[in-house]
């Protein structure tokens, strides 16, 4: 692939943009409307991060089924490993130790074959289908007992949420955008039924042309306050249990080495697990996509772990995790306690697939909101998104991203009609 050179975007006539929302969404989305050379103000509700942005398993991958998405996210991967050069900092917040997809006997392989197709016709080429012999070859820590094969890319990894979010804010802020904390938004001011600036808990105002919702889980209720669309987003509890490691070292099958490089691996019903991060922790993520009820989203309640997903006592669920993980990774066995379990939410869709777009019903609001899970991976490929968006002043059927090309976006337009679902969610 050719190197990425992602330039500024143009911003045509310049617009004042307020945008809502301090995660990694609204962060990044702050930081490239103004590279683009707009004028922005960044509002939170709390601080930067506040919401999933900092609750995130934080994984990043390309391997998806929809074309636009895979070239999105190969958009994305590109971006995170320019990081430095395009945002700042001292590192990059991407780690690339890889994803690894394990396919059992239920699996039908002919489909398989068929999506790794896809992606790779989308320009993701370093995505491989693995027989059986050529998975214990390459990761002879694993038992394959029961599995027919696996898709892996080593393009595919996970990232350091507040590099994103803390990095993006202090960009935007070199580049003259105003940034704001403590500023939860309670209403709105219209000016002939036209939003014209939005007001704060503490009374302040804060006025502009265009305004954007990246709001995550209460999105709807930001676009409620518009007098907007009624957005679907359903906010969905989930956990992660983080696992002590190797405390002399290795197992019997995998040395430290081998831990500290680990990839992002799923089980073939869904459970996952990675290293924690690859600046000298010794713990190990792990994860299970689970059917949950919808809950009414707090800024106080994100925390809330209920009864059975504990750490400790009552922690059910933690430790079906970690028999699920020793079935394929034994050596986690010889590791030490699940010495943490944290939660947070996921803003679901029912595709799967975010809304980015403007509002059918307010014509100068625009939501970047509904990731199911992948917000902090789609971040470059949303704020370059919603910097077209904006520019254009109009919805778009496709825009372009460097090396990637032309990526359809109608998909992800505010008041599609929900048919299907994104196969490859975690």
């Amino acid at each position: 692939m050719d190197r990425l050179i992602i330039s500024q975007l143009s911003c045509g006539e310049p617009k004042s943009l307020v945008v809502i929302g301090g995660g990694v969404t609204g962060a990044l989305s702050a930081f490239e409307l103004r590279r683009a050379g707009h004028r922005v103000t960044l509002l939170e509700a709390r601080n930067w991060g506040n919401g999933s942005s900092s609750r995130s398993a934080a994984c990043i991958r390309a391997q998806f089924e929809n074309p636009s998405t895979i070239r999105g996210m190969v958009y994305c991967e590109q971006y995170y490993t320019q990081w430095t050069s395009i945002v700042g900092g001292d590192h990059s917040p991407i780690t690339q130790n890889g994803y690894l997809f394990l396919r059992d006997w239920s699996a039908n392989m002919e489909e398989i074959r068929r999506i790794v197709e896809i992606q790779r016709e989308a320009g993701l080429s370093e995505v491989e289908l693995l027989g059986r012999k050529e998975l214990e070859d390459r990761f002879p820590y694993l038992e394959s007992t029961g599995i027919q094969g696996a898709t892996w890319c080593p393009k595919d990894g996970f990232l350091e949420p507040s590099v994103v979010y803390s990095g993006a804010v202090e960009a935007a802020k070199k580049l003259g955008a105003e940034t704001i904390q403590n500023a939860e938004v309670v209403s709105v001011v219209f000016d002939d039924d036209r939003p014209i600036a939005v007001k704060a808990k503490d009374g302040r105002e804060f006025g502009g042309e265009v305004f954007v919702n990246a709001c995550g889980v209460w999105a709807p209720h930001i676009s409620h306050l518009f007098g907007g669309y009624p957005i679907d987003v359903k906010a969905r509890r989930r956990y992660l249990y983080f696992l002590e490691g190797f405390k002399d070292g290795g197992g019997d099958y995998m040395e430290q080495n081998d831990f500290n490089r680990l990839p992002m691996i799923i089980t073939p019903r869904g459970c996952y697990f990675r290293p924690e991060s690859a600046r000298g922790s010794k713990l190990m993520m792990m994860g299970w996509l689970q059917p949950t009820r919808p809950v009414r989203p707090t800024f106080d309640n994100q925390d809330v772990i209920e009864p059975g997903f504990s750490n400790i006592g009552d922690g059910d669920y933690g430790v079906a995790l970690r028999k699920e993980i020793t079935t394929y990774l034994p050596d986690a066995e010889k590791m030490g306690k699940i010495i943490t379990a944290t939660t947070g939410f996921y803003e679901d869709t029912p595709d799967r697939n975010p809304l980015i777009g403007w509002d059918p019903w307010t014509p100068n609001l625009l939501h970047a909101a509904g990731f199911s899970g992948h917000g902090l991976m789609h971040a470059p490929f949303t704020a370059a998104a919603v910097v077209h968006l904006v520019t254009a002043g109009c919805s778009l059927d496709t825009i372009e991203l460097p090396v990637v090309g032309r990526v359809d976006v109608r998909a992800l337009a505010v008041d599609r009609v929900f048919s299907g679902s994104e196969g490859m969610v975690i």
